[in-house]
């Protein structure tokens, strides 16, 4: 009966390391995640402003080349 509550404490024991190893790596997984969201946020704001910036570009009207003086060289 020793060896099988031994072997018993034993196999609780590897169950035990890998659950702990399963929590580390998914508060690993769960951080990498947070920054991968706040990455992904700040990118679509830059993206945001890049399409505001286009817009705005597309928006004003262009400009009459007669009115801009001669290149430097004429």
């Amino acid at each position: 009966m020793s060896d099988s509550g031994s072997e018993l404490q034993h196999r609780i024991e590897e169950l035990e390391i890998r659950m702990a190893h399963q929590e580390y790596a998914l508060e690993q997984q769960g951080e990498e995640l947070r920054l991968l969201q706040q990455t992904n946020a700040r990118l679509l704001r830059q993206l945001q402003e890049l399409v505001d910036r286009v817009q705005a570009l597309v928006d004003r009207p262009a400009a009459d080349p007669a009115g801009e003086p001669p290149p430097p060289h004429y």
